[in-house]
C-alpha cells in the first residue's frame, strides 16, 4: 500500500485572510563567520569609515542601528572625564512601540520598561577613540557631515547616517561579495547575538543583552546559518 503524504503545500501558508499572496520579506542575517564580517566591515569602511564604526559598534553592543547611530561621547564618560564600564540607554523603537501601542504606556513607564544597559570593553573605546578623530567638535559619534541639517537659525545640527542610506551602503556591498544572503544593519544585532551564543552565553543571557523581554523574540536570532548544518548532516551516518 503507497505511503500517503499529507504534506502541506506552502502556497498555502502564504496567504492573506483574504486568499491574496503574501509579500514576502527576506529578513537580513548575520555574517557567517569573522573573516567574512571583517570583509563586509572593510568594504564598507571604503565606502564611509563612520558608517563601519557604527557598525562595529552594533555588533559589540547588540544595539540597532536607530540607537547605536546616536550614541554620544558623553555616553562613555563620567563627569570625572572616566570611560565608563557600563550604562543605560532607552531604546528607540521599544519606546516608540510602547507609547503606540492600542494600550499605550505613559512616556515615564514606557522609557523604563525599554531602557538596556550596555556593558564596554577595550574595543568599544577604540571606537569612541576614532570616533573622536573624525567628529572631534560633535557631541554625536557617528556624525555624519552630509546628513546635517539647517534649524530655523541657520546652524548646522549634526545627525547621523539615515538608516535608509546605511541599508544601500549594505545592499552594494552585498552585491560587491556576492552574498546569498540579505545584509543589513540589522545583521550586526544579529552577529552580536550569534557571537554571544558561540562564547557560551545562554538565550537569557543573550535577552538581556538585546534588551528584550521574551525567549521568543530573542529566538528569532539564534536561527543557525546553513554552513553550520551542512557539516552537521555529512558526517551522519548509518555504518551499513
Amino acid at each position: 500500500m503507497a505511503r500517503i503524504n499529507n504534506r502541506i503545500d506552502s502556497k498555502f501558508i502564504d496567504l492573506t485572510l483574504s486568499g491574496k499572496e503574501k509579500k514576502k520579506k527576506e529578513h537580513s542575517l548575520p555574517p557567517r563567520n569573522e573573516r567574512e564580517a571583517n570583509l563586509i566591515l572593510d568594504r564598507l569602511w571604503d565606502r564611509n569609515p563612520i558608517l563601519a564604526l557604527t557598525c562595529q559598534m552594533s555588533a559589540l553592543t547588540g544595539l540597532r542601528y536607530s540607537d547605536a547611530s546616536w550614541l554620544k561621547f558623553s555616553d562613555f564618560y563620567d563627569e570625572f572625564g572616566s570611560f565608563k564600564t557600563s550604562f543605560k540607554l532607552c531604546q528607540q523603537k521599544t519606546f516608540n512601540m510602547r507609547i503606540g501601542s492600542k494600550n499605550p504606556l505613559s512616556p515615564p513607564d514606557a522609557f523604563r520598561k525599554s531602557v538596556v544597559t550596555l556593558y564596554t570593553n577595550s574595543d568599544i573605546r577604540e571606537i569612541v577613540e576614532q570616533c573622536r578623530v573624525f567628529n572631534p567638535n560633535s557631541e554625536y559619534l557617528f556624525a555624519n557631515k552630509r546628513s546635517a541639517l539647517k534649524d530655523t537659525n541657520g546652524n548646522f545640527v549634526d545627525r547621523p547616517m539615515s538608516t535608509e542610506s546605511a541599508s544601500w551602503h549594505h545592499a552594494i556591498v552585498r552585491k560587491e561579495l556576492e552574498l546569498p544572503y540579505v545584509l543589513g544593519t540589522h545583521s550586526w544585532r544579529k552577529y552580536f547575538a550569534k557571537l554571544l551564543i558561540q562564547h557560551g552565553a545562554t538565550p537569557e543571557k543573550v535577552r538581556d543583552l538585546l534588551g528584550q523581554k521574551s525567549l521568543e523574540s530573542t529566538n528569532l536570532y539564534l536561527h543557525t546559518v546553513e554552513e553550520e548544518l551542512v557539516p552537521l548532516i555529512k558526517n551522519i551516518s548509518l555504518n551499513l
